[in-house]
């Protein structure tokens, strides 16, 4: 029976009774009235109360995992009432009237309350005008382990603007200290051994330090003898020739093809090769008196000024569990030289290759890094960034040298480019069969057609290549990225 039926059939009995005799018909009535009314409300408001109690829960789930992916955390509650507002939305005229949130000391485990006050529509004839829903919800921060490189362009054009007001090495710098903060959250140090996160600054070469002798090819490196009066080797080194520049095979020593060379850029003026007409790095004058020759240097000889360094860029920052460490790192970038994304790359994969296990020290041999591919609830991931494209003339010296000293496979300018361009996809696609995942960023609007699509083909899919042309639309993907990475589940 409908409630309109059986009110329409309370009122004729009541009618009835009202005009009868008996003298306890009317305090009778009352009351019957009163418990029909109450428990005919009692079933219909209980049936809303539950439903709201449903929409609760489901809110509150949404909203702890909304906040939970901004895995810093540093605002959980105020980010939890927002998403919990936005999913509840006053569902049938209930209100939130109440939220707790709290994370656990180890910042994994978020728990969460919250409490509707939904209006009476029937029991308010019994003194009952509001009822009261409650949810309560667990969130666990399943952060799957990540072997992660930082690949980040360090070249020139960097200092250059692109909207925002800022260069786009000082944006880059603020959003990827945004991920590394929202990575490790409230933590300076990762305890549990599930992020290892590793820097490659790259220009037209890769510094990879100088204490790793047995990578290098010492018979090479007894030719450079002159690295100016109190100077020495930076770390930079060269490309690999034979076809080890796109592979990631561990430097062996009894076999030089795996080896590694010195970067050296010989002073402008003395270059033997004949292919280098910039004199831009001159800084090693010979004096010829009396039959004897003498040197005269530029001071000082370094990385920004001239000398055999030039255009080396910061050291690479093996990965690390100390975020402290990383911010270091990626604070200290500066903006110079030209642009060898393949080399960049190869290094990222040499960081995260178990074929170099045990070769980088430190805490990655401590820690037994890099891992197995395919070890269980452990990515590895590398996120690369550029603004422009491979270069590679007669102007600058890099890794592949001088564009006339033919290592890029061509003296020619624009296939020389395209070489390192198919040298560039090689090693994206021998990465990305080993299950590495590859997030790719274009920065700015220096990048052409050629080099956009690049990118997108080295990603691991559509979904994994950002286009920036701005530097106001890095901070988001960058935040998009770290959250892609820290992956959430209803626990409770």
């Amino acid at each position: 029976m409908t409630f309109s039926i059986f009110l329409r059939t309370w009122i004729s009995k009541a009618r009835s009774f009202l005009h009868a005799e008996q003298g306890m018909t009317l305090p009778l009535l009352a009351v019957s009235m009163v418990v029909v009314v109450g428990t005919v409300g009692l079933a219909i408001d209980t049936a809303r109360l539950q439903l709201v109690q449903s929409k609760l829960q489901f809110s509150l789930d949404a909203a702890g995992l909304a906040a939970g992916s901004d895995a810093a955390l540093a605002n959980v509650n105020t980010d939890v009432q927002k998403y919990l507002y936005a999913n509840f939305n006053g569902y049938l005229g209930a209100s939130i009237s109440g939220t707790t949130s709290s994370l656990d000391t180890t910042g994994s485990i978020i728990s969460l309350t919250a409490q509707a006050t939904l209006p009476t529509t029937f029991l308010g004839v019994v003194g009952v005008t509001v009822m009261t829903a409650n949810a309560a919800s667990q969130i666990t921060r399943n952060q799957t382990g990540v072997e992660l490189v930082l690949v980040l362009d360090n070249t020139g054009s960097m200092d250059d603007t692109a909207g925002g007001g800022v260069s786009k090495i000082q944006a880059l710098k603020t959003a990827s200290t945004l991920l590394v903060n929202d990575l490790f959250g409230s933590t300076t140090v990762s305890t549990n051994g599930k992020l290892w996160v590793g820097v490659v600054p790259f220009s037209q070469t890769v510094n990879i330090g100088t204490s790793h002798p047995t990578w290098m090819n010492a018979t090479y490196d007894a030719t450079l003898t002159d690295w100016g009066p109190g100077g020495s080797w930076f770390g930079c080194v060269d490309a690999r020739l034979n076809g080890e520049d796109v592979v990631d095979d561990p430097p062996v020593q009894g076999t030089p093809s795996t080896l590694f060379e010195q970067y050296y850029w010989t002073s402008d003026n003395l270059n033997t090769d004949g292919v280098s007409n910039s004199s831009y790095n001159v800084w090693k004058t010979p004096h010829l008196s009396h039959g004897v020759t003498t040197y005269t240097y530029a001071s000082p000889l370094n990385e920004t000024n001239k000398g055999p360094n030039l255009l080396c860029p910061q050291q690479i920052t093996p990965m690390t569990n100390d975020s402290s460490v990383v911010l270091s790192a990626i604070n200290s970038m500066t903006a110079q030289g030209d642009t060898l994304i393949n080399q960049g790359l190869v290094w990222g994969w040499n960081m995260i290759s178990p074929r170099w296990q045990g070769l980088w020290g430190g805490t990655m041999n401590a820690n037994g890094l890099p891992l197995a591919y395919h070890t269980t609830n452990m990515n590895k991931v590398v996120v690369l960034l550029t603004d422009g494209y491979n270069t590679i003339d007669n102007l600058a010296h890099g890794g592949y040298w001088f564009l006339g000293d033919n290592r890029a496979g061509s003296t020619n300018g624009t296939t020389a480019v395209n070489n390192l361009d198919t040298r560039t996809l090689e090693v994206c696609t021998a990465m990305k069969a080993q299950g590495i995942y590859i997030y790719t960023i274009a920065l700015g609007t220096d990048t052409d057609a050629t080099s956009l699509a690049l990118l997108q083909n080295c990603a691991t899919s559509g979904d994994y290549y950002f286009n920036s042309p701005s530097t106001t639309q890095l901070n988001a993907i960058f935040s998009t990225i770290a959250g892609s990475l820290s992956h959430l589940r209803v626990s409770k």
